[in-house]
This record gives structure tokens, C-alpha cells and sequence, in this order.
């Protein structure tokens, strides 16, 4: 009794097949190791983003994909990719270099496969994983100065809503005493770095002027930061005139996936009216260089 048939196993002497096998492994070790992490579940859904977007991105060149790697090339890329396999059997704690374990193994694959002269015809990809491989809390407690400003704004908003406070430094204190500190955490970054890597995503994703490879980036953290200099002077009111329970809901708990949603789909419409406004490409298909 056959339990392949013929096309069967031609499919599994395809290095291709073994490729994208590999691949979707480890984008599954990776999705399950952010799980056991129970990290910000926005971190989970953007890798899995990241993985799919590079997955498109190998689909657009499967006809052109040459497995040919020299000895070199393919024992320096088994030596990542059985590196970031050991650490993921073996992980103690999620630490930066748990991170970049996308990225270590993205180079690893492409050198076993490709070879190290290949390396710079998927600098799309790499470029990709790495920006999403950077992690959020590596740089929020080493970057202050945006709580200054997020503060200012958030003021702002207070003042126009005709809402009685005052302020000192990163503080903003109600009227009946109540106060709020804009601190590292919650002046904006953890929504400018996601919307910062989408945008990486975009401008690899869809063809643009260089006019609008600026804008996208800026559109990315001015978006981020409104939304939150909003959010701030909402939870400012929130912990003056309600329970604390309501404000744990807003700050921490599922409600604060709703500003993150709003820059989000904010940013995705910035996206969709930029590329309405981007050159056409002459065909369907990219075209990349058979070298």
C-alpha cells in the first residue's frame, strides 16, 4: 500500500520544499516562544505579520530561487540556525538576545541555502525581520524625553476640553488633587515602534517615491503620538472622576488595545492614500535579477 504517491515524494526531493519547510518552522518555534512569554499580544500578532510579509516576499521570487550554496556559506548558516534551535529547546529567560533569534535565523537560512554572495539579493527580507526582531523595551527606559512632550500635548488637549489642572515636569494634576505621571512607558513609544515597523513593511511591500519613503516614517510617529497624547490626557480624567478599576481597564487592561487599534488603522488609511497616489508598476510581477 503506497502511502505517498509519485508527485509525493518528488515534492520532498524538492529543496524547495525542504526550504520552505524549514521556514515555517521556524516562524512556528518563534510564535510559540512569544506565547510561553505571554508578552503584549500586539507583539505576537506583528511577528506573525512579519513572517507572513516575508513569506510573500519569497513567493514573489520562487521562480527565480537558485539553491546553491557553497561549503563555507552553508556550514556558517547550519551553525545559526542550530544556535537559535538549541536556545529555543534550552530558553531560561526571554532576554534581548531572544529577539533578534528571527533575524539570526533568517540569515542563517538564506547562507545554507543561498549562499553568502546571494546574501544581499534578500535584503528585503532581512531587512524586515530585523526591524521586527527589535525589541520595544531595549530602548523605552533609555529614551525620556518624549514623556516631556507627550505631557505638553496631553496639557493640551486638557486645556481644550476645559478641564482644570496643572502641571510639573511630567506630572499633571487635577483639580481635586489626583495626578498622573507621564512616565518612559506611556509617552508614545510603545505605539511609534510597531507603527515605525509597519511602515519598514509597507515601503518594502509596495512601490514609492522617495518624497512619501520620508512621510511614511514621519506619518508613523506623529500618528503614534497624537493617539497617545490623547490617551494620556484621557487616563489623566479617568483616574480623577472614576473608580480604579475603570482607569486599570483603560490603562492596562483590554481597553488600552483600543488606542493602539486607532494608530493602527489610522496609519493603514495614511498607507492606503499613499499608495493610491504611487506610480504604477508596468507589470503585476517585480523584477528581480537573475545574477
Amino acid at each position: 500500500m503506497r502511502v505517498f504517491s509519485q508527485d509525493g515524494w518528488r515534492s520532498l526531493q524538492n529543496p524547495q520544499f525542504w526550504l520552505l519547510a524549514i521556514a515555517g518552522g521556524i516562524a512556528t518555534i518563534h510564535a510559540s516562544l512569544i506565547w510561553r512569554s505571554n508578552a503584549d499580544p500586539n507583539q505576537l500578532l506583528l511577528s506573525l505579520l512579519c513572517w507572513f510579509a516575508v513569506a510573500i516576499l519569497l513567493w514573489e521570487k520562487r521562480h527565480i530561487l537558485i539553491l546553491q550554496s557553497d561549503l563555507f556559506s552553508s556550514l556558517l548558516g547550519f551553525s545559526f540556525l542550530g544556535f537559535v534551535l538549541l536556545r529555543s529547546l534550552w530558553m531560561t529567560s526571554f532576554d534581548t538576545l531572544f529577539h533578534f533569534t528571527p533575524f539570526i535565523a533568517a540569515v542563517g537560512l538564506i547562507l545554507l541555502t543561498f549562499g553568502l554572495n546571494r546574501l544581499h539579493q534578500y535584503w528585503q527580507e532581512i531587512l524586515v525581520v530585523f526591524a521586527f526582531s527589535i525589541p520595544v523595551e531595549l530602548l523605552i527606559n533609555r529614551i525620556g524625553i518624549l514623556a516631556l512632550y507627550t505631557a505638553d500635548f496631553a496639557s493640551l488637549v486638557l486645556t481644550y476640553l476645559g478641564v482644570e489642572f496643572y502641571r510639573e515636569g511630567v506630572n499633571i494634576i487635577l483639580a481635586n488633587g489626583k495626578a498622573v505621571e507621564v512616565a518612559a512607558g506611556c509617552s508614545g513609544w510603545e505605539s511609534i515602534f510597531p507603527l515605525l515597523k509597519l511602515s519598514v513593511l509597507f515601503l518594502v511591500m509596495f512601490p514609492t517615491k522617495i518624497t512619501q519613503k520620508i512621510l511614511v516614517p514621519l506619518a508613523a510617529v506623529a500618528i503614534a503620538f497624537i493617539v497617545n497624547g490623547f490617551r494620556v490626557a484621557i487616563l489623566a480624567i479617568l483616574h480623577a472622576y472614576t473608580t480604579e478599576a475603570t482607569f486599570k481597564y483603560w490603562h492596562v487592561g483590554t481597553g488600552s488595545q483600543v488606542f493602539f487599534l486607532t494608530s493602527t488603522v489610522l496609519f493603514g488609511g495614511f498607507c492606503y492614500l499613499i499608495s493610491k497616489k504611487s506610480p504604477s508598476e508596468p507589470s503585476t510581477k517585480r523584477e528581480f535579477s537573475k545574477s
